[in-house]
């Protein structure tokens, strides 16, 4: 089905990193820009945009893009899951929508109701459907095929997650620095007139960019972690509250 729903936009916004008002922000741009058709194409110049976030791929953008995002071809933006996650990228981290017309244009504020309320839906069981019992918990008790979650261990994974987050990113630019200061320092003129160093530059820029993508699906992971266990709070919560009002 290439036309999604407004919640449908959500949890893919979600999946990719879009959270808070990003996330109802985010929902609203796709809506303005391809009413939620995973399939539209505008080929009109200055356009050649593809997908829900009609990402631009014109030009010298295209290849530029392609490698960024790991795609083969212009048509994987028609996957929902991988226009997201660039559009994700394009907006600084789901951050700043200035890239989208739709946005500094205003037309993405008529979808913005719709979109906030798909937002507040977003990350509620989602990747599972509705499973019933099977396959849930560890729990032999009853037929009500519930689990448990522990938000403190949630919490603690969240921490951990940020931690190695911020290693690899001081790796990352400790590999640059150093390989760069190797191929000045070992290669002198003859690099420099070779190309050698440049290349050699290029390579660890390259691989500090791919350490750095790896930290930052590590703090996602983190921010998800955390995500769950205040939800898993707020359930415990209420769930005590409303047993301590039925017994008085």
């Amino acid at each position: 089905m290439s036309k999604l729903t407004a919640e449908q936009i959500a949890q893919h916004a979600y999946d990719a990193g879009f959270r808070g008002e990003n996330l109802t922000t985010a929902v609203a741009v796709a809506m303005a820009e391809s009413s939620g058709n995973t399939k539209s194409h505008n080929d009109t110049p200055p356009d050649d945009s593809y997908g829900l976030w009609q990402i631009n791929m014109l030009g010298d953008m295209g290849p530029a893009r392609r490698k960024e995002f790991g795609l083969d071809s212009n048509k994987d933006l028609f996957d929902p899951a991988e226009n997201a996650k660039a559009a994700y990228e394009i907006a600084g981290d789901g951050k700043n929508f200035g890239p989208w017309s739709t946005y500094t244009n205003g037309a993405y504020k008529k979808h913005l109701d719709e979109a906030e309320k798909a937002a507040k839906k977003a990350g509620q069981g989602s990747g599972g459907g509705s499973g019933g019992g099977q396959g849930g918990g560890t729990g032999g008790q009853g037929s009500g095929g519930g689990f448990s979650a522990n938000p403190e261990a949630l919490r603690k994974y969240a921490e951990r997650a940020e931690s190695i987050a911020d290693a690899l990113e001081g790796i990352g630019k400790r590999t640059v620095n150093s390989v760069t200061g190797i191929a000045k320092d070992s290669f002198g003129k003859v690099g420099a007139e070779t190309g050698f160093s440049d290349a050699l530059g290029n390579f660890s820029k390259g691989l500090e960019k791919q350490v750095r993508t790896t930290g930052s699906n590590a703090r996602k992971l983190g921010e998800g972690a955390t995500d769950a266990a205040k939800t898993y709070q707020e359930i415990d919560e209420r769930s005590a509250a409303e047993l301590k009002r039925i017994m008085g």
